[in-house]
């Protein structure tokens, strides 16, 4: 058990719980207008921003902001938020939503697109058409060009939703029957519609694309959201070098890193990247680590930038889990305690919320105290130098 017995000895320090309800979909719908591989629910920053941010109007940051849960929540409970990450995918699904439109506005300029112009063929086509018809094709290639001609936050939050009903498993996405959460290969896809006996058939993307808008925009939302979301700082870096945030300027962070070589979060959204012309970038090294060791000395230095930019006396809460990795259990809380000592952190408590895995981590054949993470261990630092 990595850190074995060191923690044991402050018991005291490690608190056992349901802090936060473990039904699903409690937070409020816009939070759930993507789908994003290992994020973690809005409960969770929401508990502790109860906890330690006693005002109004403080910074909260996440550095690895994946789906903007932390972001979206600290605008929602009237804090400017700060979301970095080293994937340009996550920056998108957080800034999309910085500003939400009105439904009747959004609806105006869903209306007065013309998705049946002609659209040149492209070898890249065949990747494509084992998930859409070519009609539908058709369509989301026109979607694309207005994506790439048209800045407003209207057509912004249109190719957010667009981008969440890319492909899944039931006919309110564009593609024939598929995973939603992971774009699986083109020839994985192929063999799927022939065992499935499926053939990818038209569906028109602007009555989906309503729909999904009109489910997440049901439940207005607060309506100072806007007044922080406007100050709102979205950081396109890796967690342990981030220049773009003053030192000593945030008020609270809470994220989750990666955890040990669990997500491959490059291959696992190609197809959104297609879709929002994502390149592929040597320079971009997402980060999956196979051992135990790089994983620390990667947390040791996020730790060390995390310390820089935190307020003296401000907290830090770091969620990670119990990683089985062949016979034994990685308690991963213990090494981000360990990785703290020397960076001007110390460990203030740990937070352990028990749940029952929910039915996607069954889907990944994770089953309770088997593998995988069963628990959020939440680790809280505080700044002391």
């Amino acid at each position: 058990m990595a850190g074995a017995g060191r923690l044991l000895k402050d018991s005291d320090k490690i608190v056992f719980g349901e802090f936060w309800t473990a039904k699903q979909r409690q937070g409020h719908p816009i939070h759930h207008t993507v789908s994003y591989r290992a994020s973690f629910k809005p409960e969770l920053p929401s508990f502790f921003m109860k906890e330690f941010l006693k005002k109004k109007n403080r910074v909260v940051y996440d550095p690895f902001g994946g789906r903007g849960t932390t972001a979206i929540q600290a605008n929602i409970e009237g804090h400017v938020a700060v979301h970095n990450d080293i994937h340009p995918l996550s920056i998108f699904l957080a800034s999309a939503r910085q500003y939400v439109p009105r439904l009747e506005d959004l609806e105006k300029k869903l209306n007065s697109l013309d998705l049946d112009r002609e659209v040149e063929d492209d070898p890249f086509d065949s990747n494509l058409l084992p998930f859409f018809h070519p009609r539908t094709l058709k369509e989301i290639k026109n979607l694309k060009r207005y994506m790439a001609e048209d800045p407003s936050v209207e057509m912004k939050f249109i190719s957010l939703i667009a981008l969440s009903r890319l492909h899944g498993h039931s006919t309110g996405f564009f593609s024939v029957y598929t995973f939603p959460q992971v774009s699986i290969p083109p020839e994985s896809q192929a063999k799927n519609n022939i065992k499935r006996g499926q053939s990818p058939e038209y569906r028109p993307i602007k009555p989906r694309i309503y729909q999904k808008m009109k489910r997440d925009l049901a439940l207005p939302i607060p309506p100072f959201y806007h007044e922080f979301s406007k100050n709102n700082l979205y950081s396109l870096n890796s967690a342990n070098s981030v220049p773009d945030i003053d030192s000593e300027s945030v008020d609270l962070i809470v994220t989750s890193p990666p955890f040990l070589d669990k997500v491959d979060y490059e291959g696992d959204n190609w197809l959104r990247h297609w879709f929002l012309d994502i390149k592929k970038s040597k320079d971009r090294k997402l980060s999956i680590f196979s051992n135990l060791s790089d994983w620390n000395s990667f947390i040791r230095s996020t730790l060390k930038e995390s310390a820089r930019v935190l307020k003296k006396g401000s907290y830090m809460v770091m969620e990670v889990g119990e990683v089985k990795k062949g016979n034994s259990i990685l308690y991963l809380d213990e090494d981000v305690v360990r990785m703290a000592e020397g960076t001007g952190l110390v460990w203030n408590k740990t937070y352990v919320h028990t749940q029952s895995f929910t039915k996607l981590s069954n889907c990944w054949q994770v089953s309770n105290n088997e593998k995988g993470t069963n628990s959020n261990r939440c680790v809280v630092l505080r700044k002391v130098l």
